[in-house]
């Protein structure tokens, strides 16, 4: 299926912004949704579209905007997220609720708009982009861990419920080389345990070595090409391929052992 129109959810930095360049490289029509977009778009193709995923109520109310002002996309990639670094007792309230609202809720809302009228017009691609979190889960990021194997589960769910269009893509990744450690909300550093301060130390560790946005569009959009469905790994070789066959051979009791040594010693 030929892409002629996409929406991108936190299309203007890292891996969104990767996204929708590549699109743009191929003269697909992007719209691209984030909380601040710059001014003035750089390309003719480009329309940048403000608006807070961390306001859920008004996202219902987009979708029917969007496809009377710009007619139905043939892409859907829910790209938007952020985490939160803190120990459950001191996980404020309200950010348990943004995070469930951008990681999750919106999401599924935006899917709730798009797909059933992809499904009448015989079109459509929806990519959630989650995290291998879903398998390997990160320390002190509860939430972040939680909604998006939320998102991961609500994809394959939706899998079941549409049989040819559109195509469901849960785009589990790795770490990738982005913005995402310096703009996440994270306990002060004086209300820290050791085992929390070696966690976050390793967490910039990784995502030091980790490979471009440009590696992940690259992947998703390979997996796009070949039609593929259901779930797709991405980032680095280790993370991408060798995790993943790991998880299926390791019990879920030992990868957290594991992980405990990894993130604290």
């Amino acid at each position: 299926m030929k892409i002629r129109k996409a929406l991108v959810t936190g299309g203007s930095s890292g891996i969104g912004l990767s996204i929708c360049e590549h699109l743009l490289s191929e003269g697909v029509e992007v719209y691209s949704i984030s909380r601040n977009p710059s001014k003035v778009s750089k390309n003719k193709n480009l329309t940048e579209i403000a608006l807070d995923l961390a306001n859920s109520d008004k996202i219902s109310n987009f979708v029917d905007n969007f496809i009377s002002q710009h007619g139905l996309p043939d892409l859907l990639v829910n790209n938007a997220g952020y985490g939160a670094f803190f120990d459950l007792n001191q996980f404020p309230d309200q950010e348990i609720l943004l995070q469930t609202s951008v990681l999750f809720t919106s999401p599924v809302i935006l899917c709730k708009g798009f797909a059933p009228k992809m499904e009448e017009a015989g079109l459509g691609i929806i990519v959630n982009v989650t995290s291998l979190a879903t398998l390997y889960p990160l320390p002190y990021m509860s939430l972040y861990n939680a909604n998006k194997s939320a998102l991961s589960a609500f994809t394959q769910s939706m899998q079941f419920e549409y049989d040819k269009f559109p195509r469901w893509i849960d785009f589990r990744l790795g770490d990738i080389k982005t913005s995402f450690n310096k703009s996440a909300p994270k306990q002060e550093e004086k209300i820290q345990n050791a085992k929390m301060r070696n966690a976050w130390i390793q967490i910039e560790k990784q995502l030091d070595e980790s490979p471009s946005p440009e590696v992940a569009s690259r992947q998703l959009f390979k997996a796009i090409s070949k039609e593929k469905q259901g779930v797709v790994y991405g980032g680095s070789f280790f993370h991408a391929q060798i995790l993943p066959l790991i998880y299926r051979f390791i019990p879920n009791f030992l990868i957290i052992k594991l992980l405990q040594k990894y993130y604290y010693d």
